[in-house]
């Protein structure tokens, strides 16, 4: 099993007790509802106990939550299934599966996920592949490359004593040429919640 697997499927019953539901968390929903539309097909990517996902649900027509940890995805699935939310389904995989059509998504959602990943670049390339002409990429993200150095030596730290995986630091002149590379138009790109220090990037496949 890959080290990043492992890593998450040992924190996946403790996993819901660090998602903070406040203001910023309804805004998310908000921006996701903006885009998605009632029918829409959806896929989340890193759905982890797809908390976020069972909430972007009620904004879709049906939503696919995918993360390579599947103790994370089995324990998704049975609160949907407690909860009665019956447009959604996790699963076990990751974005590169071969069950997953290419030009079959209206959006995809990935929430700290871009600078876990190895290869971003390949990644939004997939994601775009993915997507349906005109749909929309809703990523949230930190940008590290662009903050205060001592965090990069806490990171770093973390990672060594395995309190976090192996961790990326994205610059955000950089993200966003990789977005235009990989044939998308940015509608925005922002900060929502500086205490947060997530980069918000809402992209549209050309």
């Amino acid at each position: 099993m890959p080290p990043s697997k492992t890593f998450w499927n040992k924190r996946a019953r403790k996993y819901d007790a660090k998602l903070y539901k406040g203001p910023n968390y309804a805004a998310r929903l908000e921006r996701a509802d903006a885009v998605f539309g009632e029918n829409a097909n959806v896929l989340d990517v890193g759905c982890a106990t797809g908390e976020i996902t069972l909430d972007l649900a009620q904004h879709a027509g049906q939503i696919l939550g995918i993360d390579h940890a599947p103790n994370m995805t089995e324990t998704g699935n049975a609160k949907a299934r407690e909860r009665g939310i019956d447009n959604c389904r996790l699963e076990a995989l990751d974005a590169n599966d071969p069950s997953l059509v290419e030009g079959s998504f209206d959006a995809i959602t990935n929430y700290s996920l871009l600078h876990l990943v190895d290869d971003v670049p390949s990644t939004l390339s997939r994601f775009h592949d993915l997507l349906k002409p005109g749909g929309h990429l809703l990523t949230e993200a930190p940008c590290l490359g662009d903050w205060n150095p001592l965090w990069g030596v806490l990171i770093w730290l973390a990672v060594l004593v395995g309190m976090c995986p192996k961790v990326a630091a994205l610059k955000l002149a950089n993200l966003e040429k990789m977005f235009t590379a990989a044939g998308f138009e940015i509608i925005e790109s922002t900060v929502h919640n500086p205490k947060s220090g997530m980069h918000c990037i809402l992209a549209r496949k050309g």
